[in-house]
Order: C-alpha cells, then sequence, then structure tokens
C-alpha cells in the first residue's frame, strides 16, 4: 500500500474550534489514479494539505510506502516533500522570470543536482510532453494548457511516488481541461504513475478510475470508475 490514512482529525482553533476532517481512513495503492470529490467547504483542501505534507493532523496516522509521516519538522517535511511528492497546482504556480525549461528545472536545482544534468532532464520532460520547441519562452508567451504542462513536467522530473493535483484544470477551458486529464491519464497508464486529483467537478473525476467523495470532513462512497473511464476513452493514447 503506497498511501495509508488511519482515523485521520484536524481542527483549526481560529477562534471557535473547526473539526475539518473526521477520522478520515482511505488507502491508496502504487499506481492508482484516484480523484478526492466534493463541495466547497468539504475538507478535501486540507486532506490535500496533509497528503503533500503541507499541514499537519491532530490525531491518526499517515503513512507513504511505509514511512509514518508525523510530527515532522519543516526541514524533514520539505525532505520528504521534495523526494516524494510532486505538485500540479490550478494556477500553475510557475516563476515569471524564468522560462518553460528553468521552471521545470526548479525542483532539481533544490536537490543539488548540477546545471548540466538538470537542464538535461527538464529537456526530456518537455519533449515528452510536446513542448521542447517552448523551452525558452517564459510563462506570459503560452496559453493556458501549455503553462499546465510544464508544470506538470516540473511535478514529475523528480520522479516522486505521488503526483498531486490540486484542480489541475481549474483555470482552463473546457476542451483543454479534456486535454489536461487526457495527458494525465496516459501518464499514469503508461509510467504507472500515482496521481491523486483533488477537485468540485464531476467531468474531472470521471477521468479518473477512483473517486473518493467527501462531505462535511468524512469519506463516504468510494466509487470503482475504471468501467466509465475505459468507455469514455480507452485503453489507447489519446493524446501525443
Amino acid at each position: 500500500m503506497l498511501i495509508e490514512l488511519r482515523g485521520i482529525n484536524k481542527t483549526y482553533n481560529n477562534g471557535q474550534p473547526l473539526h475539518v476532517l473526521k477520522g478520515i481512513d482511505l488507502s491508496i495503492d502504487k499506481g492508482e489514479f484516484v480523484s478526492i470529490m466534493g463541495a466547497s467547504g468539504s475538507g478535501k483542501s486540507t486532506l490535500l494539505n496533509i497528503l503533500g505534507i503541507l499541514d499537519n493532523y491532530d490525531t491518526g496516522e499517515y503513512y507513504i510506502d511505509g514511512k509514518l509521516i508525523k510530527d515532522l519538522t519543516e526541514k524533514q517535511a520539505a525532505a520528504y516533500r521534495n523526494s516524494m511528492i510532486g505538485f500540479i497546482f490550478q494556477s500553475f504556480n510557475l516563476i515569471g522570470f524564468k522560462t518553460a525549461v528553468e521552471n521545470v528545472e526548479l525542483p532539481l536545482f533544490y536537490q543539488g543536482v548540477s546545471r548540466h544534468k538538470r537542464h538535461e532532464l527538464a529537456m526530456q520532460y518537455l519533449d515528452k510532453l510536446g513542448l521542447a520547441e517552448w523551452a525558452g519562452h517564459y510563462p506570459n508567451e503560452m496559453s493556458g494548457g501549455q503553462k499546465q504542462r510544464v508544470a506538470i513536467a516540473r511535478a514529475l522530473i523528480t520522479n516522486p511516488k505521488i503526483v498531486l493535483a490540486d484542480e489541475p484544470t481549474g483555470a482552463l477551458d473546457s476542451k483543454t481541461s479534456e486535454e489536461v486529464m487526457q495527458l494525465l491519464g496516459r501518464l499514469n497508464r503508461e509510467e504507472g504513475m500515482t496521481i491523486i486529483v483533488v477537485t468540485h467537478e464531476s467531468g474531472v473525476a470521471n477521468c479518473t478510475d477512483k473517486i473518493v467523495h467527501i462531505k462535511d470532513g468524512v469519506i463516504g462512497q468510494i466509487e470503482d470508475n475504471r468501467e466509465h473511464r475505459a468507455s469514455v476513452f480507452g485503453t489507447s493514447t489519446i493524446m501525443k
């Protein structure tokens, strides 16, 4: 089991205590393509922050690949994030004064990889995502879909165990959203990547194999969506 959450509780104490996550139990296997779906205020963003080691939980246990993730110092948390998790954000979070290839290289810079090696790897990932010719362009010269593909390349370059995508299509039009979800599906199928998408959109969730529904801090139905995904997208490579 790659991810194991057992009895996770989280309360925010900003004046009135707010019990956001209420005994979350969740298991995700290596190579699964999972969506966590819920309305605003359901607890999905808090769950994402805990999965991404961006926030602590109060009680329970969180394991990644058998390692207990609990009570880490900020330095330890940063080291785990950098080695285990790739992030894809709704707003892309690209650095405007850096080119596409420099943005993709950035996680390797923090890992101390040499300039030549990180440039070589970044170009490989941009090429894999069909963006090699855009390597020298800045974010303001690219479309939303291109920026999100740069962000995906940046998330993948450290070869993380888990890719967390936070509303990855929220800033995109419907056609580009579909292309991005197809791309994530291809990476899951062909590279065996474990991808977790947090969304409030049923259309996005339906592109994944398993849909975890969360409401009022509690996980309700966990839906096996493999047949539906296969009927819509098939098993072929959809996006080159």
